[in-house]
């Protein structure tokens, strides 16, 4: 079950190199991509019925050249009618989740994304992935509100007080936010590490209302590549 997931996911990133037009080389379950080595790994329990539907709930870990930290790290939950519908549904949510701002940031990038999505901090290169909803999705947080450049301010007070690096570096933030009536929650992390100062300067946004419970959740990779 976990090798089906695993070919699953690579086979997405497989369809996601030759949509970009990159070359890539297959060794030993792994991808190599120019000087890069990319490989995985998956967390998965099994599938949950609920009612009519499956339910498929992924942990899956992109290594960037035999890094094992949880710089990559996100879940994903699919839904279908069936265990392979659901695998699917949960592929695709890392996809542009996670998998799409990452090959975006080692120069495998696909034009259909939107515009704007590449920005500069604090002089490093932001690349966002797709936001993540569960439940009712309020306007402000759909693509181009004001909201997000209030939300990459925050980030960016972060990344300034990164060291800038010799050498090609990629960083990541991750954020999830669960926002009711009663209260908000926010879990923030920094190369996989949780971070208390992220997470407090996150937590004072005017997170959107919304007549139901939701729950956000995004990727941003950092690439800061040295002046040659």
């Amino acid at each position: 079950m976990i090798d089906d997931v695993y070919q699953a996911a690579l086979a997405a990133l497989k369809q996601h190199l030759d949509a970009a037009g990159a070359d890539y080389q297959l060794d030993e379950g792994e991808l190599i991509i120019g000087e890069h080595r990319l490989g995985l790994s998956i967390a998965f329990d099994g599938y949950v019925p609920q009612g009519e539907l499956t339910l498929a709930p992924l942990d899956i870990q992109i290594h960037l050249d035999g890094d094992q930290g949880d710089r990559f790290r996100v879940g994903a939950l699919g839904v279908g009618p069936d265990a392979a519908a659901a695998t699917s549904d949960a592929i695709a949510e890392w996809h542009t989740l996670a998998a799409w701002p990452l090959m975006s940031a080692l120069g495998a990038g696909v034009e259909k994304r939107r515009a704007g999505e590449t920005q500069s901090v604090a002089g490093w290169d932001m690349f966002a992935g797709r936001v993540g909803i569960r439940g009712q999705v309020p306007p402000a947080l759909r693509g181009g509100a004001p909201f997000f450049q209030s939300l990459v301010e925050r980030l960016r007070q972060v990344v300034a007080k990164w060291e800038q690096p010799s050498m090609l570096t990629l960083r990541t933030i991750y954020l999830m936010v669960t926002c009711s009536s009663a209260a908000t929650e926010v879990q923030a992390a920094v190369d996989g590490m949780v971070d208390p100062e992220l997470a407090s300067l996150v937590q004072g946004l005017p997170w959107p209302s919304s007549s139901e419970p939701y729950l956000y959740k995004q990727l941003f990779v950092f690439r800061y590549q040295p002046a040659q």
